[in-house]
């Protein structure tokens, strides 16, 4: 008997080793700079997980950071937040430096043929893609992750991102991948006692149309991510953005600035460590502050035209992808923004015109 009661506490002495243990290890999450466009590879307990890509020309850097950097053979699961090419792109660089265990993505089937190339190769491994649904969860090593969307298929190809909350212990990680204004309401009314976070990686690149104050009051990010290209041509990130975060007292990070983006999770804290430092962190935003605090307008070139979507009512820049792939019976020229806003269009939440 004394045996047996000795044998017994000794494995649970093991056992509560092996938790203490598991306790401590760290979430690591790298935010990887590829332009304009968003990736990040997250490590916890051995297990490896992938949240898009950039865009194709990313490729190369995305499979020299997987194997080289980080010496992975292997990811659990790949995470497309949505199908357009800036975010899964160099996903297929993955698939070729790793084997896979899953594919989760919002949508089975986008008619781009970036998007289309990644699930063919997905395929090819006999990879299907899964839908995440809105309100479950899924183990990530130590953590846990719950998806928050999309709840529902919206017009918009931005808000059906998955918008997904990593939990490792007192810490928290909020991806929204391009979620919207829309999208991002339809989470504050379904869940809005479980968006708060420590980690915010900010929707769409920086964009207005994304960021809502309603939103941000709700995660008040310690920490936030964006990733957005050097003088990129849709004016990401958006000086009211960059405000309301600075305003809620955020330690803001972009890949455009600080290049890629490690950060590292004890379960309490976390700590940020970037590809390049700025010797006054406030100094990268000291003209974009003191032009919006003088009222001091900050604009972009005025296009030539404007391209409309009549099905959509949704105008674009001539050089947006949703112009150049637009069929022509779709299309409807605007000479200026005012006469398209006048007309009734929206504004394209990617190229912000």
């Amino acid at each position: 008997m004394m045996r047996w009661m000795r044998k017994m506490l000794l494995g649970i002495f093991l056992l509560l080793t092996c938790l203490q243990f598991a306790a401590c290890a760290d979430l690591d999450v790298h935010f990887l700079d590829v332009g304009q466009g968003d990736a990040a590879v997250l490590i916890c307990d051995g297990k490896v997980m992938m949240i898009d890509g950039g865009k194709p020309e990313s490729s190369q850097l995305i499979y020299s950071y997987l194997t080289n950097t980080l010496g992975l053979q292997h990811i659990d699961c790949i995470i497309a937040s949505h199908p357009h090419s800036d975010h899964v792109g160099g996903l297929q660089a993955a698939l070729q430096a790793c084997s896979v265990d899953q594919i989760l993505t919002p949508l089975y089937y986008y008619n781009d043929p970036v998007f289309l190339r990644f699930r063919d190769m997905a395929a090819e491994r006999n990879l299907p893609l899964t839908m995440p649904l809105a309100g479950t969860t899924m183990p990530f090593g130590g953590a846990k992750v719950s998806f928050l969307g999309p709840y529902k298929l919206f017009g918009d190809t931005n808000d059906n991102s998955i918008l997904m909350r990593i939990e490792y212990g007192t810490t928290s990680f909020l991806f929204t991948g391009d979620a919207e204004i829309p999208e991002e309401q339809e989470a504050l009314d379904r869940y809005p006692d479980r968006l708060r976070s420590t980690v915010l990686k900010v929707g769409h690149h920086g964009s207005s149309s994304s960021s809502g104050a309603a939103f941000l009051e709700t995660v008040r990010p310690e920490i936030a991510l964006i990733g957005v290209g050097v003088a990129n041509t849709y004016g990401h990130p958006s000086i009211g953005v960059l405000t309301r975060l600075h305003d809620l007292g955020t330690e803001i990070y972009r890949t455009d600035l600080h290049g890629t983006i490690h950060l590292t999770s004890d379960g309490t804290s976390v700590t940020v460590q970037s590809e390049r430092t700025l010797e006054d962190p406030g100094s990268a935003y000291t003209l974009s502050w003191a032009a919006f605090l003088q009222s001091e307008p900050v604009t972009r070139p005025e296009s030539e035209y404007y391209v409309g979507n009549v099905k959509s009512l949704r105008f674009h820049l001539p050089i947006c992808e949703g112009a150049t792939k637009m069929s022509e019976k779709n299309r409807i020229r605007f000479e200026t923004r005012e006469e398209a806003i006048e007309a009734g269009y929206q504004p394209c939440g990617t190229c912000n015109p």
